[in-house]
């Protein structure tokens, strides 16, 4: 999707204004967290993985780590993380850039529990130098997630 495709889909759900540009790169949680002033557990990471040989996009807070034996037991398979290059191909965002909203293939999506008690939260917004301010009621309605999971342990 790109920067244009981002804006007039937050623009359909008056969410415009929460569509912004990072002074500095947000490629990493911690980055994005220190460039938008905000706590690292608020930064919405989407991490691209295969389940079966097909990629899924799992989004879990910032400060939540992705636990191999917790995802085994959503999945029933080990946990593995789709090659950089292959990101931006199934999704249509580089890495440090996907964002939940608007992937290229209509990958599903799940959103794991550590983000539940969040009030705001930072998603990616295509590129390592924009970013999302969501609800998680609006990340929900945007993303559309197939389920819940818990597939994190918090570190």
């Amino acid at each position: 999707m790109s920067t244009v495709q981002m804006k007039n889909l937050l623009h359909h759900y008056g969410l415009s204004d929460r569509y912004f540009k990072l002074s500095e790169t947000g490629a990493t949680v911690e980055e994005a967290a220190e460039t938008i002033h905000v706590s690292p557990d608020a930064i919405a990471k989407s991490l691209v993985l295969t389940v079966n040989q097909q990629p899924i996009v799992v989004v879990l807070s910032g400060t939540a780590r992705l636990g191999n034996h917790q995802f085994k037991e959503e999945f029933e398979v080990r946990p593995r993380l789709l090659a950089p290059d292959k990101v931006k191909e199934v999704t249509g965002f580089p890495v440090g850039g996907v964002n939940p909203i608007g992937l290229d293939n209509a990958l599903p999506v799940y959103l794991d529990n550590s983000l539940r008690d969040i009030p705001w939260l930072y998603p990616a917004a295509g590129d390592p130098f924009h970013a999302l301010k969501l609800s998680l009621d609006e990340l929900i309605e945007l993303s559309r997630p197939v389920r819940w999971v818990k597939v994190s342990r918090v570190v």
